[in-house]
């Protein structure tokens, strides 16, 4: 997705416009001076960001953070950790609830339903792993996995490969 153009929301419909000086500005500021490219955006828009997600929660860390500026309307930046996904201005103040009600509201109730099923997930596999091996370090914290059904699984294949290079050798 190119990001040389700035998408607007007003009477319920988007449109796609050429990305403002104050954008410009705010690039530049986070380019030369070093400043984070969030806060760069409040010096230029003179106002501090909200953020409308809880930082890094929902899946895959998807974060929408918005700035009220009274200059240029409702300013909001849809985001991962790793890419930018989408920004968006809502210039009319009368705009932002139906925007916030038709737009972000649902798909942060998607993020959130996925997050729900990740950590699920990390439960099922965790009480699966425990009902087969028992307590311990062998665990995997992060995913629920059992490291000793791993290293079997690894072990597997690595069998399979042998048999599969002999068998061609013979």
């Amino acid at each position: 997705m190119s990001f040389d153009t700035l998408r607007v929301y007003e009477a319920r419909r988007f449109y796609d416009v050429d990305l403002p000086d104050w954008y410009h500005e705010a690039c530049r500021i986070s380019e030369t001076e070093r400043v984070d490219w969030h806060r760069a955006f409040e010096r230029v828009l003179e106002c501090e960001y909200g953020l409308l997600t809880e930082a890094g929660l929902c899946s895959a860390g998807l974060e929408i953070r918005f700035w009220p500026s009274a200059t240029t309307g409702m300013f909001v930046i849809i985001e991962t950790p790793l890419a930018l996904v989408e920004q968006i201005v809502v210039i009319q103040p009368k705009d932002w609830l139906p925007f916030l009600s038709t737009y972000l509201a649902p798909l942060m109730g998607a993020s959130a339903q996925y997050a729900m099923l990740e950590v699920q997930g990390k439960i099922a596999n965790a009480l699966i792993a425990k009902a087969r091996h028992g307590e311990g370090s062998h665990i995997n914290r992060e995913t629920g996995q059992s490291q000793i059904d791993l290293k079997r699984d690894l072990e597997r294949r690595r069998l399979e490969r042998l048999r599969e290079t002999q068998g061609g050798v013979a």
